[in-house]
């Protein structure tokens, strides 16, 4: 028995599989080479109630997505349209909008596949590479990491963050264990961690 495959990778996710910063994907979602989703509980916009999965507005969201990294962690959604649906449904001016966090947002699988075909994103994979994983993404979405967020304070959270990202990053879900990733992580955490 197999599991099915993946509806939804965040944004976080798809910046690490496509070694991208965050907000070139809210560029290309602005400039409508991708849709951002998010789920909603049953939300009324106008005259109309909309839940579940709906794609939003980027213009709502873009603050929250400065390279400089002072954006806000956390946004208002005024505007919302169901799946398949061109028409945007707004909220009332005199309403407090929908909050959304970054960890909210998505893109669905089905998008994301189309979009990496579209532009040439194919999982690349070293020759030669222990069961094909790919270290090259790995190593890149590595620096990201530690790029955006700082290093975490114990190596297991880097070992076990960087697990999760093979499982994101792949297409059947495999990563390869800890200690085949520590072996990686550790050279770089030792030096990381002298120069602090």
């Amino acid at each position: 028995m197999t599991l099915p495959k993946r509806v939804f990778f965040t944004l976080t996710e798809a910046a690490a599989r496509w070694g991208c910063h965050i907000a070139d994907i809210a560029e290309w979602a602005m400039s409508g080479h991708l849709e951002i989703m998010i789920a909603i509980p049953p939300t009324r916009f106008g005259t109309e109630t909309l839940t579940d999965l709906v794609v939003i507005a980027p213009g709502d969201i873009m603050a929250m997505f400065r390279r400089c990294g002072t954006g806000p962690r956390e946004g208002v959604i005024r505007r919302a349209r169901a799946l398949g649906d061109g028409e945007w449904k707004h909220i009332a001016p005199e309403d407090e909008g929908l909050p959304v966090t970054r960890d909210d947002l998505m893109i669905l699988a089905d998008a994301l596949a189309r979009f990496e075909e579209e532009h040439g994103l194919f999982r690349r994979v070293g020759a030669g590479t222990a069961r094909g994983y790919d270290w090259d993404g790995f190593y890149g979405a590595m620096i990201l990491r530690i790029f955006q967020g700082g290093l975490p304070e114990k190596q297991a959270d880097l070992v076990a963050e960087m697990q999760d990202w093979f499982i994101a990053a792949g297409i059947d879900g495999d990563a390869p264990d800890e200690s085949t990733i520590r072996k990686r992580v550790s050279p770089i955490w030792r030096r990381l961690r002298a120069e602090g």
